[in-house]
């Protein structure tokens, strides 16, 4: 990932989402990235975002729509398992009201997931029919901690160091290509199939 313009696309929708009050939260390998290394990982694939605040349909689409209008396109190769058939992103939000995703690319794609809460954690369903493909802890996002990156504040998971241990293990040893674990391989297919009638 080219880390200057990396921080162009972060810097533009960090500026785009402060300016609708929308509080969001650096995670996965950006947080990563920005707390071990205070850069972004250079074999890292996307900037990850997280929004647990409550929103509106209109308001989520009017984020992917307002992305469009400064240049970010759809990640159109993504996809998504919906009953059992896979279906690719459309442009803009995709899911409902309560959770969803936006996926875009301007210089470097960027994943924005919408979590809501089931009992004491967060997941982000991307599609309607869909199954979760993330899981987190509620408290990672109850306050936040403010840290500095690119010269500007952004708000991370808290307490960071146990959210970044949470999500990877030992966080603090570079490890390429290890991502942190979608809901699938946390409860494996049966529970999928039992929970969400995945075929």
């Amino acid at each position: 990932m080219d880390k200057d313009f990396a921080t162009k696309d972060l810097i533009a929708i960090k500026q785009l989402l402060d300016a609708r009050g929308i509080q969001f939260f650096l995670a996965y390998g950006t947080a990563l990235g920005a707390v071990r290394d205070k850069d972004f990982i250079e074999y890292d694939d996307d900037i990850d975002l997280i929004i647990t605040q409550k929103l509106t349909l209109k308001e989520r689409k009017k984020i992917g729509w307002a992305l469009e209008d400064i240049g970010f396109k759809t990640q159109s190769r993504i996809m998504f398992n919906v009953f059992g058939r896979m279906e690719s992103v459309h442009e803009g939000y995709n899911g409902t009201e309560e959770t969803g995703i936006i996926v875009v690319e301007r210089y470097v794609n960027v994943s924005i997931f919408f979590f809501c809460q089931k009992d004491d954690k967060f997941v982000v369903i991307p599609k309607l029919g869909s199954f979760p493909i993330l899981e987190t802890e509620k408290r990672f996002f109850e306050k936040g901690e403010v840290i500095k990156f690119k010269n500007e504040s952004f708000l991370v998971p808290s307490p960071i160091k146990e959210y970044l241990e949470y999500t990877y293990g030992n966080w603090k040893e570079p490890r390429k290509g290890e991502h942190a674990k979608q809901f699938s391989e946390i409860y494996g297919i049966q529970y999928l199939k039992d929970n969400y009638g995945v075929e």
